[in-house]
């Protein structure tokens, strides 16, 4: 393959979705690339990492690749973000993470798996009254994980509408459909913020089964600051639902653009195969979709990786969907398969950053499946997808589908 133009890390690049040939060729002649960028919100450079081996390699050692400094490029001026677990090393990192991680832990989660059945028949139900013509963004990528995260952190679910946008806003602010300003990005910030502060506020007056209320002491009290409070809200919020609602997204995507896949999980998952096939797809739709594109370290000290020289403070950028795509790691990547296995993927992370709502999503698509498989009987697109203009995140704003009614569905 001849040398394309290589950046990977403009947001305008991925209107037409990841560029692909220039993450082959730089996994095949430049695995550590010293990226120069062209965008006055981004650091000027980066070391891009696009193979699976050296994203792991890398993610496993905080102590040298720090998260502390971001793991966005925006320039340190634009980040306007409160502490959280993403943007932190130990001990604060295992310290926040301790506190809320026993509300994601596999026993904790698999309680929810009923109700979410429920949640998703319901989500499905709606969607497919119009007719089976629907833009799957909206009516169900979006609506089972904003659901899901609202009851979690015991927040109305009237309020998912509000927090959609904040999230778009936030996650996706390379976009001007989403934040056309500073200000605006700014302002969705400051409603986070403030919403934060209602969520502790409500769970005071009155006590619930979820998050917030577990973390509030008999006094009330937090046993975090204000500002880790309000990043782990804003966290919690932001990426708990707009990472699986672009795995979902690009789910049904995969399966209208695979008919084959979509009548072979059919097929399968009403047979003694049913559970395990379902779960085999989970984990090839969100390696397919790998809905986080990247995130970004900063070298502690000098060192080497991939044979090129770091320097201490340098940006070192891990590019989950090229590592997902790479033929040293997966038998022909390209390929969407939803029996493959093993499925040793990389978008959820890996190492002590590994994503805490991980068991959350998995529940999530595979409560949307269980609903799909008996009802649809396939996935049409009916007009172009439109993708949100971001490097950071692969994500969709419209998908427009037409579902064909499974016989008896």
């Amino acid at each position: 393959m001849s040398r394309p133009a290589i950046d990977v890390l403009s947001p305008a690049v991925y209107l037409e979705g990841p560029p692909w040939e220039q993450l082959a060729w730089l996994r095949d002649n430049a695995p550590v690339y010293d990226h120069v960028l062209d965008d006055p919100l981004l650091v000027d450079r980066c070391w891009v990492v696009s193979r699976h081996e050296d994203v792991r390699l890398v993610s496993r050692d905080p102590a040298t690749y720090s998260s502390a400094d971001g793991i966005h490029l925006r320039r340190a001026a634009t980040h306007h973000f409160r502490p959280n677990m993403i943007n932190l090393d130990d001990p604060d990192h295992a310290r926040l993470r301790k506190l809320v991680s026993g509300g994601f832990t596999p026993r904790v989660v698999r309680a929810f798996e009923r109700h979410y059945a429920e949640l998703a028949a319901g989500v499905l139900d709606r969607a497919l009254a119009a007719g089976g013509e629907f833009d799957g963004v909206e009516a169900l990528a979006a609506e089972l994980p904003l659901l899901a995260i609202c009851e979690i952190l015991g927040a109305p679910e009237a309020d998912r509408f509000r927090i959609f946008a904040w999230s778009n806003t936030l996650l996706s602010s390379e976009d001007p459909d989403y934040a056309p300003s500073p200000e605006a990005f700014q302002a969705a910030v400051m409603g986070m913020v403030a919403y934060a502060g209602e969520l502790a506020d409500r769970h005071r007056r009155e006590r619930g089964d979820d998050l917030v209320s577990a973390l509030l002491g008999p006094d009330g009290e937090l046993p975090l600051t204000d500002a880790e409070f309000e990043g782990l809200v804003m966290l919690l919020l932001a990426a708990g639902n707009e990472t699986t609602r672009n795995a979902i997204a690009h789910g049904l995507l995969a399966f209208a653009e695979h008919p084959d896949q979509w009548a072979a999980l059919r097929a399968a998952a009403l047979t003694e195969a049913g559970a395990a096939i379902l779960d085999t797809a989970v984990e090839e739709l969100i390696r397919w979709a790998s809905p986080v594109n990247y995130m970004s370290r900063t070298a502690t000290v000098d060192t080497d990786l991939g044979g090129r020289r770091i320097r201490a403070g340098d940006k070192v950028t891990l590019l989950y969907a090229s590592a997902n795509r790479d033929e040293r790691a997966f038998t022909d990547p390209g390929r969407f398969d939803i029996g493959r296995d093993p499925n040793h993927h990389l978008a959820f992370g890996f190492g002590p950053h590994f994503c805490l709502g991980a068991n959350l999503a998995r529940i999530e698509l595979r409560a949307l499946l269980e609903a799909l498989v008996p009802r649809v009987a396939a996935l049409e697109l009916t007009a172009p997808v439109r993708r949100v203009r971001s490097s950071f995140l692969n994500g969709l704003k419209e998908l427009p589908l037409r579902a064909a009614a499974a016989s008896g569905g």
